[in-house]
């Protein structure tokens, strides 16, 4: 199957569990849920205390909608028409999501007297051959607890079984991992987080790693009082004289989010960008270098990625074709392969777009090259610092690349009359980001914390270490210890990138 059919199929799926969910259980209050081309998912508010023997029942129910043959149809309807329906059928959180939607229309999904909104592309018939639910995890998020059911669907029962066979999404889900971590939490206001200590440090690795790549390509560094995007770039645009401009700014979000996709949709968040004022006759070299250092980027965090030409129906059509071609002739020439799609962003005549999967399989825009509505040429390295930050820890499941993880090493002092802190003091005089846990717990006890916090390296510290003048280093969490000396330790190339 093609991928947009896969999608389909999966958005098909997740809106039959969803009809299948209300049947059920009256009164569960709908998130929103999406296909995938990997997973089916939809996010539920459950009046009740959820039970494991209710992914067969769902099961079940689903297959008994698919053998009614009850009909499917995408509905266009306007935002205030469909949140009149979806407040009909009691949904009100669906509700406050159609209000604040600013297009003309929305697609509702209707299965039987099943109504959802649903702004994805689904079948027109129930013509899913296997499916399977394979979870359902917590997200307690902004005072609600919320109810994730992830699933997967296929033509085939061999494709269907290696589908079932990918790490569950609840073991990758950066909400957790970062929690634990002590990186971020909920704020009271929904959809804004707080950054803690601890991934506060994170931040100003990853934005100090930002710095030093632009200042190395002769970038000016500004800093604008601006609280979007557009003002950013109008706050740019005043500057055209520097030629090369860039900031990493807070801002708010203009994008449509769910309450649990976290990070990667947050109210603010982070925002880099960069512009050039350049002449026509400089910009074809200019967008072949910006295009590899964008691509280089998610190769140096190793994230697997796509690359999509975004093309809008904004600006005069002359000047849009121009820009678009001149983009698609960077990428041509840099041999890389890439899709073509229209685009709705405000704003954007047209843009080269580096898509990276989340663990469920969505795909989210990190660093991307653009052509804004003034003409000016605009890029990004992270898109937003949130979103690459949630990635990463999907990704690696919470073990961050050592040079940018915000506590390198921990130190485990065994007994009190080891000198840990001439060890600590000779680590971060080599720049290594260290702490020391010398508490009275068990050793066992601090070796659990620091692997749930994932701290890439812990030092293990006693009477033995201290008169052979070596380190017992457990690294990753892994069972295996090692020894080595101070000198070697230190050495690791893991430190910097």
């Amino acid at each position: 199957m093609e991928i947009s059919s896969v999608i389909a199929q999966n958005q098909t799926a997740a809106e039959l569990m969803a009809a299948a969910v209300c049947e059920l259980f009256p009164g569960v209050r709908l998130l929103g849920g999406r296909g995938t081309p990997e997973f089916f998912y939809y996010d539920f508010v459950m009046p009740f205390v959820w039970q494991a023997d209710f992914l067969t029942l769902i099961e079940e129910r689903m297959r008994l909608i698919i053998r009614e043959k009850r009909e499917v149809r995408a509905l266009e309807m306007m935002p205030g028409n469909a949140a009149s329906l979806m407040q009909h059928h009691g949904q009100e959180m669906i509700v406050e999501k159609l209000l604040d939607i600013p297009r003309a229309t929305v697609q509702v999904c209707k299965i039987g007297q099943f109504v959802d909104f649903c702004p994805f592309p689904i079948l027109d018939q129930l013509s899913i051959a296997h499916f399977k639910l394979i979870e359902a995890f917590p997200i307690e998020l902004f005072g609600r607890k919320i109810m994730r059911l992830v699933g997967v669907a296929s033509v085939n029962k061999d494709s269907l079984k290696l589908l079932a066979k990918q790490t569950p999404p609840s073991q990758c889900s950066h909400i957790a991992s970062g929690r634990m971590a002590g990186l971020f939490e909920p704020m009271e206001e929904e959809g804004k987080w707080r950054w803690l200590p601890r991934g506060e440090e994170l931040r100003h690795q990853l934005v100090q790693w930002w710095r030093e790549q632009h200042i190395n390509q002769n970038f000016n560094l500004i800093s604008s009082p601006v609280s979007t995007i557009e003002e950013l770039r109008k706050s740019h645009a005043q500057c055209h004289a520097l030629k090369k401009t860039a900031e990493i700014a807070w801002t708010s979000s203009e994008e449509e989010g769910d309450l649990a996709d976290g990070l990667f949709l947050p109210h603010a968040y982070t925002a880099d960008l960069a512009h050039f004022f350049l002449p026509e006759e400089k910009l074809l070299q200019e967008c072949i270098s910006s295009l590899q250092f964008i691509v280089q980027i998610p190769k140096i965090f190793n994230f697997e990625f796509e690359v999509v030409l975004s093309i809008s129906s904004e600006g005069p059509k002359e000047i849009r074709a121009k820009r678009a071609a001149l983009l698609r002739q960077a990428l041509e020439k840099e041999g890389l392969k890439y899709s073509v799609e229209k685009s709705e962003k405000r704003g954007i005549l047209s843009s080269i777009d580096v898509r990276i999967a989340d663990s469920l399989g969505r795909r989210w825009t990190g660093p991307f090259l653009s052509f804004l509505a003034n003409d000016i040429m605009s890029r990004s390295t992270f898109g937003s610092l949130e979103r690459w930050t949630a990635l990463l820890l999907e990704k690696s499941g919470g073990w961050l690349p050592c040079w940018i993880a915000p506590e390198q090493v921990r130190i485990l002092a065994l007994v009190p009359s080891v000198n840990a802190s001439e060890m600590l003091k000779a680590l971060r005089i080599q720049g290594i980001r260290a702490t020391l846990d010398d508490s009275e717990e068990k050793l066992k006890a601090r070796l659990y914390r620091a692997m749930m916090e994932k701290v890439p390296y812990v030092v293990i510290l006693g009477e033995r270490e201290e008169k052979t003048k070596t380190l017992t280093i457990r690294a990753y969490g892994a069972n295996d210890e090692q020894k080595m000396t101070l000198e070697e330790f230190c050495n690791k190339e893991e430190w910097k990138l």
